[in-house]
């Protein structure tokens, strides 16, 4: 039989054997050692780490052993004690106590508690291994009065950096899952105004945590877990991912400089604070798709999942840069357009929304373009014809294309031939041009012709010299409807024509 069930089995579980005085000493008796007491804090230590630990029952006493009494008060390296652990059942351990000696020194460690050694198996371990062997943890769960006890007794703290990642995970999800369902949402009715009150800062981040928005000053862990699950988003937490809305050109342009104020600070070094690194985190931001090595300096704006954009025709001209009847003349350098899909490595969806055709369909006199409503012969269906023809051939490398607000049935299927058709002429798909990179180091073949002996200034200077300006053709605009039924009759109702 091994020593310890040997030990263990020497005294009958009866309530008796604690009040005997020949056996141990009552806790906290007039004779019993400090030493006792370092013991007893070490057990609590152990049993603190969790609240399955803490469920453990341990207590801790002298025994009258006349080999090992212990009435020197006084902690020598040669000090020994005999000690009964017990968790008030039928297990009951007797064991020999020191303090681990210190090499090359007659003196005592100041640490005494986290240096108590139990003799176990002809061996002395530390009181951390005895415990862990001999009294481990219960595989049922905790009690709540057990949760409450531990919680009041550890300060109200636990080991968050002990716990899984897994763990922390679903701690997270439940937290942002709570922000979610109480947060209280703008109401239109109750303000005077029409639109919402304008926000700064990266609210869309900010929204998905709510009152939890402290979890990203944590650590390092926990803001990388946090902007995951702001990212990607989880069905647990009602959060298809970090999406956002634009309704004008102005408006996509503040989103892109909101969020790309914001690094996501997930590596080391990655605030820039010289020029150097500057350069290189204007570099990532322009273009995080050919430099994904810089991905430390990555921004909230790089972690957009999802854009949807609801837009009027002239704003939609600009963004997808219609050229039809010369209206690349009305382009600006300012202007955010399409190119901006570029600086989003993680897109996985593109909603657009064709203008509404509700109101009044007029021309402004101080509007960025020509005049697009011909008027009584208004033609809303050849004004979505020119956004998404250009936006078919656009959008055919981005995956999970969507558009909506089409006229009938016809045009959106005429979208989605010209969508397929665009991707199947497509000689690079997303993942092979990043297959390609990662393989070949960026190196692909280019089609354009280089003359020998000729400097690449030079050639450009010849290029240009032979563009010929654009052509703006002032008779086409605005497009006059030709429909076989006018739209204003059938879409805008109008009972005059």
């Amino acid at each position: 039989m091994p020593t310890t069930l040997v030990q263990a089995s020497q005294f009958d579980y009866q309530d008796p054997f604690f009040n005997d005085s020949d056996k141990i000493w009552s806790t906290e008796h007039i004779e019993e050692h400090p030493f006792v007491q370092k013991i007893r804090e070490g057990v609590l230590q152990y049993r603190l780490q969790s609240a399955s630990h803490f469920e453990v029952q341990i207590d801790v006493h002298q025994t009258r052993s006349s080999a090992y009494a212990g009435r020197s008060t006084k902690l020598k390296p040669s000090f020994k004690i005999e000690i009964l652990f017990h968790d008030f059942n039928a297990r009951r351990l007797l064991r020999i106590c020191r303090l681990k000696p210190q090499q090359g020194s007659c003196t005592i460690r100041e640490d005494v508690v986290g240096n108590i050694q139990v003799r176990d198996d002809d061996r002395y371990i530390s009181l951390y291994e005895f415990l862990d062997t001999h009294f481990p943890t219960w595989p049922q769960a905790v009690k709540a009065e057990t949760l409450h006890a531990w919680w009041n007794e550890n300060g109200k703290t636990f080991d968050w950096t002990g716990l899984p990642t897994e763990l922390k995970e679903r701690i997270i999800k439940f937290c942002m899952h709570r922000s979610l369902v109480t947060r209280h949402t703008y109401d239109i009715r109750y303000y005077p105004r029409k639109r919402e009150p304008r926000r700064s800062g990266p609210y869309e981040v900010a929204d998905q945590l709510g009152r939890w928005s402290s979890l990203l000053g944590v650590s390092r862990q926990v803001r990388a877990i946090t902007l995951r699950l702001c990212f990607v988003g989880h069905s647990r937490i009602y959060c298809q991912g970090l999406s956002i809305r634009a309704y004008s050109r102005l408006g996509l342009k503040d989103i892109v400089k909101r969020l790309g104020a914001c690094y996501q600070l997930l590596e080391p070094n990655s605030l820039p604070l010289d020029d150097n690194a500057r350069a290189l985190a204007a570099t990532h931001q322009k273009y995080p798709k050919i430099f994904p090595e810089l991905r430390q300096y990555a921004t909230l704006w790089h972690g957009v999942r999802r854009v949807s954009l609801q837009m009027d025709f002239l704003e939609y001209f600009h963004f997808f840069k219609v050229r039809v009847g010369g209206f690349e003349k009305f382009w600006r350098l300012n202007y955010v357009d399409y190119e901006v899909f570029e600086q989003l490595p993680h897109l996985n969806e593109i909603n657009i929304k064709l203008p509404r055709l509700s109101g009044r369909l007029e021309d402004k006199s101080t509007q960025p373009g020509p005049p697009l409503f011909y008027e009584d012969f208004v033609c809303p269906r050849v004004l979505d014809q020119f956004i998404y023809e250009q936006a078919a051939k656009i959008l055919a490398p981005y995956r999970k294309v969507k558009m909506y607000g089409f006229i009938d049935n016809t045009e959106a299927l005429r979208f989605k031939a010209l969508l397929e058709d665009a991707i199947q002429t497509l000689k690079f798909t997303s993942q092979e041009l990043r297959e390609l990179y990662m393989e070949d180091g960026g190196g692909i073949v280019l089609e354009e012709i280089v003359i020998p002996g000729v400097h690449i200034s030079e050639t450009e200077d010849r290029q240009t010299s032979i563009q010929r300006p654009v052509e703006y053709q002032r008779e086409f605009w605005p497009p006059k409807c030709r429909c076989a039924v006018r739209c204003r009759k059938v879409i805008l109702g109008d009972q005059d024509n």
